[in-house]
C-alpha cells in the first residue's frame, strides 16, 4: 500500500463521525502504530485536517507570523503516541461532542493505569501541546462552531472531575509568538461573552499578561498591541459588556502595567486612530473606564517613556483622543473632579471655562508643550497647536513676556550687525599699514579695535547662547535641526566666524577679512529669522525656507553631479600647450566648470570649443549640457518651487505658529526662576475637596451648546482674575 493510500483510508476513516461504535473502536486503537511499514519516520507528507503535529520546530528568531496561531495546516508524523492528544484536538476543534466523550473516558482510563506521574499531571500533558503550550480547550475557543459552548463545558467538567480545572482554565501559551496567552483571552478575542464569563466564575486569571512578539509588535501590522491584560483586550476590541464584566470583578486590577509600562488608557491612546469610527469607541471605552474607577490615578500613571495617556497620545499624533482628554468635561456632580474642562460661567452662548494646565505647560517635567513643540517626528502637531488650551495659552505668553524678548533680540542682532558691516566694508588705502593691534597710531585703527572686541564679545554671547538652544534645552536631531533649529544652527555658525575672523586679526592674518565677509552675509540673511514675530512676514519666510530646503537643495545635488560629469569630459578633449606657448583660458578643470556654469544662467559662450581635439564630439556634448541643466532642470527646478509655494500656502499659517511657539519656549528656558514663576499663567482652582489645580481661563462662544449649560453654571459671571476660585457644584 503506498503513503497516498494510507492517508487516504486513514482520512475516510477518521471522517466518519456517524457511527458510535467506530468511536469506542478508535478510542481503544488510536494509539497503537499502523500495521503497514510502508515509509519510515522521517518521511511525512502534510494532511487538511482540525489538529496541528506536535513535532513543528520551535522557532529561535523573531516570527514572521506566516502561520497563525491556530493553523489547521501542519505536517503529519507517524508517531502512534501522539495520536490520541491529536484526536482530541480535532474533536474540539470540529465540535464533535461524542467523539470528545469517547476519547475523553479513553484518556481517563490511561491515566489511571500511569505510574510515573499524577492523575492530573498525566490528563494536563494529554489535553496540551508540548511545543505550544495550547490546551484543547484554547483549541476549542480558537475554532468556534456550533458546539463550542458544549465542547467548552464538557472540559471544564472534565477538569473540575478530575480537580485540575485551575491548571487547564490559566494555561499559558509557552511559544514566543503568543507566549502568556490564556484561553480567557482567546474567548474576549473570540468575543465570547458567556464563555469568558464562565470561565471568571471557574477561576480564569483576569490579570494574566499575554507578553509574546506578536503582542509587543515592534513596528505597525506586525501583530497586535491591545496592552497584554484581559481587560486591556476586551475594551481594545469594543466590547463594553466584557469590560464592566471585568472591571465588576473584585479580583481585577484596574491599573495594571504591562511589559511596556502601559495601562489600560495608554492602551486605548495607542489603538486611536485618526479615522472617527474607531476613535468613537476609544472615546466611549476611555470615559466608561474612567468613569468607573472614580480616580485621575489611572490618567496621571506614566509608562516606561515617563509619558502619561494624554502626554502619549501627543507623542504618537493622536489628535483626535488628544482633543478629546484635554476638553473632557463630566457635568455629573460626584465625577465632575475626573474632567479636565470646566464651565464657570455663561451668558448666552459665551461662556468662561476653566482648563487644567496640569501636564500641559512648561513648569511640569516633559509637558505638553515640550512634547508637541520639539518633536518633529509628530506630523500633525501644528494642528494640535490650535486645540484649546495650547492655543490660548501660547498667544498669552506670547503676550506676557516672549514679544518684548524678542524684539530686544532683534534689536540686539540688528546692531550686531551694522557694527560687523563697518568692520568687514572698512579697508585702508594702499599706502596706509593694515590695522593690526601692533600699529594703531591713527583714530580709526584704535575704533576697529574697538568695533573688534564689541562683535567679539557678541559673539561669543551668540555662540554660547545658540549651542544652549540647539543641543542643551531640547536636544535636537539632524531633522529638528533642518526644520525648526536651522535659523539657530545659522546663527551659531556666523557667531564661529567672527571668533575665527577676530584672532586671525589679532595675529596679524589679513585672511581675517574672508571670516569677516562671510559671517557679515550670513548674518544679514539670518535677519529673516525675526520676521516670525510678524505673521504675513513671517508666512512668506516659511515659503522661502521650504523652497530652499526640498527644492533648492535637490537640484543642486543633480545639478552638481552634471557639472562635474560634463566638466571633466570636456576638460579633457582640450588640448594642453606646451610650455613655451600660449594656452587659452580655457584648458584648466576650473576655468571649464566656470565656463559651464555661466552657461547654465545664459551667459556663457562657444568660445569653449576652442582648441579641443574633437570638435564635433565636442560640441555634442555641450549642446546635451545646455539640454539637461539650462532647459531641463532649471524649468524643472521653477515648476518644483510653484508647486511647493502653493501646497505651502496652505499650511504655511500653521508652520508660522509651530515655529513661534518654539520661539516662545525658548525664551521663556533662559528666563530667570523668580521671572518664570512671576509670568506664569494660570489661576488656583479649587475643583473638590483635597484637589486644587491651576486652570486658564478662556471665554469662548459656542452657539450649539449654550443651551445646556444651566443646570450647572454660576449664577452670574464672576471676576476672571479671581485666586483660589471654587468651581461651582451645585
Amino acid at each position: 500500500m503506498s503513503p497516498k493510500d494510507i492517508s487516504e483510508s486513514f482520512a475516510l476513516s477518521a471522517n466518519t463521525k456517524d457511527s458510535k461504535c467506530l468511536m469506542g473502536n478508535v478510542c481503544r486503537d488510536r494509539d497503537l502504530p499502523f500495521q503497514h511499514n510502508v515509509f519510515n519516520s522521517s518521511q511525512f507528507f502534510f494532511e487538511i485536517e482540525g489538529f496541528e503535529s506536535n513535532s513543528s520546530p520551535r522557532q529561535t528568531s523573531p516570527p514572521v507570523f506566516s502561520k497563525p496561531m491556530d493553523s489547521n495546516i501542519r505536517p503529519w508524523y507517524n508517531n502512534a503516541r501522539k495520536k490520541l492528544k491529536k484526536y482530541m484536538f480535532r474533536a474540539v476543534s470540529e465540535g464533535s461532542i461524542e467523539e470528545l466523550q469517547c476519547l475523553l473516558v479513553e484518556v481517563k482510563e490511561r491515566s489511571n493505569a500511569c505510574r510515573n506521574m499524577t492523575v492530573q499531571d498525566y490528563l494536563m500533558k494529554k489535553l496540551t501541546d508540548s511545543d505550544t503550550g495550547k490546551t484543547c480547550l484554547m483549541k476549542a475557543l480558537l475554532n468556534i462552531n456550533q458546539n463550542t459552548n458544549e465542547i467548552v463545558k464538557m472540559l471544564l467538567s472534565f477538569g473540575e472531575e478530575n480537580s485540575f480545572l485551575e491548571r487547564l482554565i490559566n494555561a499559558k501559551y509557552t511559544e514566543e509568538a503568543y507566549k502568556g496567552q490564556t484561553a480567557l483571552n482567546i474567548a474576549i478575542e473570540r468575543r465570547q461573552y458567556n464563555i469568558a464569563q464562565t470561565l471568571i466564575e471557574k477561576g480564569a486569571d483576569v490579570n494574566a499578561h499575554s507578553q509574546g512578539v506578536f503582542f509587543n509588535p515592534k513596528h505597525k501590522h506586525e501583530g497586535f498591541y491591545f496592552g497584554e491584560t484581559p481587560l486591556a483586550l476586551a475594551a481594545c476590541t469594543n466590547q463594553p459588556d466584557i469590560v464592566q464584566l471585568l472591571m465588576d470583578n473584585r479580583r481585577t486590577d484596574i491599573t495594571s502595567q504591562d511589559s511596556r509600562g502601559n495601562n489600560i488608557l495608554h492602551a486605548l491612546v495607542t489603538v486611536a486612530e485618526d479615522f472617527k469610527t474607531q476613535n468613537d469607541f476609544v472615546i466611549r471605552m476611555y470615559d466608561m473606564i474612567l468613569l468607573k474607577s472614580k480616580s485621575r490615578t489611572l490618567e496621571t500613571m506614566k509608562n516606561k517613556d515617563g509619558l502619561t495617556p494624554l502626554q502619549l497620545a501627543a507623542k504618537s499624533g493622536k489628535l483626535e483622543i488628544l482633543k478629546y482628554i484635554l476638553s473632557r468635561e463630566i457635568k455629573d456632580k460626584p465625577n465632575r473632579s475626573l474632567s479636565r474642562k470646566f464651565t464657570d460661567w455663561a451668558y448666552g452662548p459665551v461662556q468662561s471655562s476653566l482648563y487644567d494646565l496640569t501636564e500641559l505647560d512648561t513648569t511640569a517635567d516633559n509637558s505638553l508643550l515640550e512634547i508637541i513643540v520639539y518633536n518633529t517626528n509628530i506630523g500633525n502637531r501644528h494642528e494640535m497647536l490650535t486645540l484649546e488650551p495650547l492655543h490660548s495659552l501660547l498667544r498669552m505668553k506670547w503676550k506676557k513676556f516672549a514679544r518684548h524678548m524678542f524684539f530686544m533680540s532683534c534689536c540686539f542682532y540688528f546692531i550686531y550687525n551694522i557694527i560687523l558691516t563697518l568692520v568687514s566694508y572698512y579697508r585702508p588705502k594702499r599706502d596706509e599699514a593694515p590695522p593690526y593691534p601692533l600699529a594703531l597710531t591713527r583714530n580709526v585703527g584704535w575704533l576697529q579695535l574697538l568695533a573688534q572686541v564689541l562683535i567679539m564679545i557678541a559673539a561669543i554671547f551668540l555662540a554660547i547662547k545658540e549651542s544652549v538652544a540647539i543641543f542643551l534645552l531640547r536636544p535636537s536631531d539632524l531633522q529638528s535641526i533642518l526644520s525648526d533649529a536651522w535659523f539657530h544652527f545659522a546663527f551659531f555658525i556666523q557667531a564661529v566666524l567672527v571668533i575665527f575672523s577676530v584672532f586671525l586679526y589679532l595675529f596679524a592674518y589679513k585672511e581675517h577679512l574672508v571670516c569677516l565677509v562671510l559671517a557679515m552675509a550670513l548674518g544679514w540673511a539670518n535677519m529673516l529669522y525675526f520676521t516670525r514675530g510678524f505673521q504675513s512676514m513671517g508666512i512668506y519666510s516659511v515659503m522661502i525656507q521650504k523652497v530652499i530646503l526640498q527644492d533648492v537643495i535637490k537640484f543642486l545635488v543633480v545639478y552638481i553631479v552634471f557639472l562635474l560629469g560634463f566638466g571633466v569630459a570636456l576638460a579633457a578633449l582640450i588640448e594642453t600647450c606646451p610650455n613655451d606657448s600660449k594656452c587659452h583660458s580655457h584648458s584648466s578643470l576650473g576655468a571649464v566648470l566656470m565656463e559651464l556654469f555661466k552657461l547654465t544662467i545664459g551667459l556663457g559662450d562657444l568660445e569653449i570649443q576652442q582648441n579641443s581635439k574633437y570638435p564635433v564630439l565636442f560640441l555634442l556634448l555641450l549642446i546635451t549640457y545646455v539640454l539637461l541643466t539650462f532647459v531641463l532642470l532649471l524649468n524643472m527646478l521653477i515648476a518644483l518651487m510653484g508647486e511647493t509655494v502653493e501646497n505651502i500656502s496652505k499650511e504655511s499659517e500653521h508652520i508660522w505658529r509651530l515655529q513661534r511657539a518654539r520661539t516662545i519656549l525658548e525664551f521663556e528656558k533662559m528666563l530667570p526662576k523668580y521671572l518664570k514663576k512671576k509670568f506664569q499663567l494660570g489661576e488656583l482652582c479649587k475643583v473638590a475637596e483635597n484637589d486644587t489645580r491651576v486652570c486658564l481661563r478662556i471665554n469662548e462662544v459656542k452657539w450649539t451648546e449654550w443651551k445646556t449649560h444651566v443646570s450647572f453654571i454660576n449664577e452670574d459671571p464672576g471676576p476672571t482674575g479671581t485666586v483660589n476660585f471654587k468651581i461651582s457644584l451645585d
